[in-house]
């Protein structure tokens, strides 16, 4: 009896790691105008190994500005810096190196587009995309949020990956910031 209830759970486990598979490889990263991968039917019968890495909540106050209420950090590579803070595009972040996010408008008369930092202003359920002349994010450089961590404070979150800052407005609406994506949700 034990070894059937086993085969049973194997069976049901194994079908419920296939179904989140398809759920994710079908759900994420796609938009109206791409296909969604799809799976072959020759499917493997060894369970999925990557786990996503676990994000830890770090304490706001151990980030708090030293000028005004907020809080402020640097991606551990340091090219993306960014900060929180109270009142219209006041909050957001910028990347010395990363594309023109689209709707950006980069038109500089001292600068080059290569010359500015790309990235994002937050504002309640809202991410809009921007180019900079100046460290308008700019904070201490040394006040780093280690990959896998994530801040919250007014409202937004923002989480620290290797492959990109990712934060939330609320509403559904944020942004990914890398040296490869510049891109608002």
């Amino acid at each position: 009896m034990t070894r059937i209830v086993n085969v049973r759970y194997r069976r049901a486990r194994h079908a419920l790691v296939t179904a989140c598979a398809i759920a994710a490889l079908t759900a994420c990263g796609t938009t109206n105008d791409e296909a969604a991968p799809s799976l072959s039917s020759a499917t493997s019968s060894q369970p999925t190994t990557a786990v996503p890495p676990t994000v830890t909540a770090v304490d706001p106050a151990d980030f708090a500005m030293e000028t005004r209420d907020g809080v402020e950090w640097v991606s551990p590579s340091r090219n993306i810096y960014c900060h929180i803070t109270e009142g219209e595009f006041s909050s957001g972040c910028q990347a010395a190196d990363a594309p023109v996010p689209d709707g950006a408008n980069c038109t500089n008369p001292t600068f080059t587009v290569d010359q500015l930092s790309k990235g994002f202003f937050l504002s309640p359920n809202k991410a809009t995309p921007n180019c900079f002349n100046q460290g308008v994010f700019g904070g201490d450089p040394d006040q780093i949020l280690p990959y896998d961590h994530s801040i919250s404070y007014n409202g937004f979150t923002c989480t620290s990956r290797e492959d990109a800052m990712m934060c939330d407005a609320g509403g559904g609406h944020g942004f990914v910031l890398s040296m490869q994506e510049a891109r608002a949700y």
